[in-house]
């Protein structure tokens, strides 16, 4: 009888929670990889929860053709590029970020990148005017939420097509002043440095003015090419106003990492999604990885990501790297290495190289002592979450801001790239971060925090993408600051009334101390002139 109970609540339980599943459209060009295993992970997450998810996925670069980062979410559409998407699929895959190892980053690098994706986004846009069979055959799933990055805003004209009634901007990173500007929360360039700035919480007045150039370019000249409705009335589509209609806004940020900032209610910071720690420490390495980690007490860990490629740096970084690595005899590093051509380190055997690694899965290992990255926001994840100590070699984008985020936490040390090329500087820098135990305990008390922070990234997600598709618009989220002008929001009209007021209120008080100080001079002189006759 018990065993009956139990098989009949279990089948009244997944036909409630059938019940309650949300129907989810996830929007996401294939054009990059941390963009895609940002909106991957918020894919498979509402997945694993027992919603339905829709994957919808434009080819932009070939290469991503097999997409193989959804592990739990099976409803995938691919939509195939025609030529000339193709082609800038292929600028996109050979954009040439490799100049960076050698190019100082400036707050105007991206732009170009920026045009890019715009035209990209712009080109798939048109393509699904030309045809909208695809967005036909979607009408019938009746979508509660949509989700997708703001960079790729011909989503908006997706999401009206299909009459979503809520929507989710992303972004897989740290923030985007356009958006927050949008959705009217504050952001000040004085106080707030552009994600893909090189400048932390402290800026001296070069920065803050260079830091307002970029937010004033970006706003005023960046602005995604113009989008007409795909259906009658055929109108011109607001972004702005589109985004600020947004029910919640998801962010690849961490409060308890990132540099604290005011924020709205309908900004939620999921930083840290990607990592599960409890998956990543069941990860196994290969035996060949524990044979490497076993060969001596200390191990570190070299890897410049995926875009920015090891074989692309500088062939003086390369031996600078090498020599400062002799200087180590008793410490095993691993490089991840995109190339067969050694011959540059000297059968060092303490040096181990590999074109791909099991990062995790290395980074869950008590053995790997320290990693040497490129501060991309994946691996300082990943890195924070697993308590190690880092040694941080910012190259561009919002790698320079991360490295300054992290840096403050006191578990990793900063350098320059072209400190790769300064044999002393990087030698003292990783001695240091090996020998001082503090790197190692810093790094372990944010790991412990990130880990045990009161609402989880995964919970954050859930519950608001729920019950923003549960009730869509959220009016009372939205700020009336949003409407003020410039002048209002920044309280301009009175600091001009109370100078003018103040201004008044000195002259009146001037003119009038200027006038008793007369009378009482007169005064003044009249008895003089009394006494003068008396004394006559």
């Amino acid at each position: 009888m018990t065993c009956r109970k139990t098989i009949l609540f279990f089948l009244i339980s997944i036909l409630f929670q059938n019940s309650k599943s949300v129907n989810f459209l996830v929007y996401c060009p294939l054009f990059a990889h941390s963009h895609h295993t940002f909106l991957a992970k918020i894919a498979d997450t509402l997945s694993e929860e027992g919603h339905n998810v829709t994957f919808l996925a434009p080819i932009i670069v070939q290469k991503y053709e097999n997409f193989k980062y959804l592990k739990h979410t099976t409803d995938i559409i691919y939509i195939q590029p025609d030529e000339e998407l193709k082609k800038l699929g292929e600028i996109m895959g050979s954009a040439g970020f490799s100049k960076y190892w050698t190019e100082e980053p400036s707050v105007f690098s991206m732009i170009p990148s920026i045009k890019l994706f715009q035209k990209m986004f712009h080109k798939i846009y048109e393509n699904l005017r030309a045809d909208l069979s695809i967005l036909d055959s979607l009408k019938d799933r009746k979508f509660d939420a949509m989700i997708y990055e703001v960079l790729a805003f011909n989503a908006i004209a997706i999401q009206q097509y299909l009459g979503i009634k809520t929507l989710y901007p992303t972004f897989s990173v740290t923030h985007g002043m356009v958006l927050s500007k949008s959705i009217g929360e504050p952001a000040s360039p004085a106080t707030l440095s552009s994600a893909l700035s090189p400048y932390g919480e402290k800026m001296n007045f070069q920065e803050r003015l260079m830091n307002t150039v970029c937010a004033f370019i970006y706003q005023v000249f960046m602005k995604p090419p113009k989008m007409i409705s795909y259906s009658h009335p055929y109108y011109e589509i607001d972004l702005k106003e589109a985004e600020s209609k947004a029910s919640f806004v998801f962010l690849n940020s961490n409060p308890y990492l990132d540099f604290p900032r005011p924020m709205l209610t309908k900004t939620v910071l999921i930083g840290g999604i990607s990592v599960n720690t409890s998956q990543i420490r069941e990860e196994r390495l290969s035996d060949e990885y524990h044979n490497i980690l076993n060969i001596r007490v200390k191990t570190v860990l070299i890897s410049f990501g995926s875009i920015m490629l090891s074989t692309d740096m500088p062939d003086r970084y390369k031996s600078i790297i090498v020599k400062v690595i002799e200087e180590f005899p008793n410490v095993t590093f691993i490089w991840k290495y995109e190339s067969d051509e050694l011959d540059f380190a000297n059968n060092l055997k303490n040096l181990h190289f590999f074109k791909w690694i099991p990062q995790t899965a290395l980074l869950a290992d008590s053995r790997l002592s320290a990693f040497i990255t490129h501060a991309g926001l994946g691996s300082i994840n990943e890195l924070s979450y697993m308590g190690k100590p880092a040694i941080l070699v910012p190259i561009f984008a919002d790698q320079l801001r991360n490295a300054k985020m992290l840096v403050r936490h006191n578990g990793s040390i900063s350098l320059e790239k072209q400190d790769l090329g300064n044999f002393e500087k990087l030698r003292v820098s990783l001695a240091k971060i090996l020998k001082d135990n503090s790197f190692q305990e810093n790094a372990e008390i944010l790991a412990r925090q990130l880990n045990n922070q009161p609402i989880s990234p995964r919970e954050l997600l859930i519950k608001h993408a729920t019950f923003g598709a549960e009730f869509g618009e959220l009016p009372s989220l939205d700020p009336y600051s949003r409407q003020m002008s410039f002048f209002s929001l920044n309280m301009i009209d009175i600091f001009l009334f109370l100078g003018v007021f103040l201004a008044i209120l000195v002259y009146f008080l001037f003119t009038f101390l200027r006038l008793l100080l007369n009378l009482l001079l007169k005064k003044k002189a009249v008895e003089k002139s009394q006494e003068n006759r008396k004394t006559k």
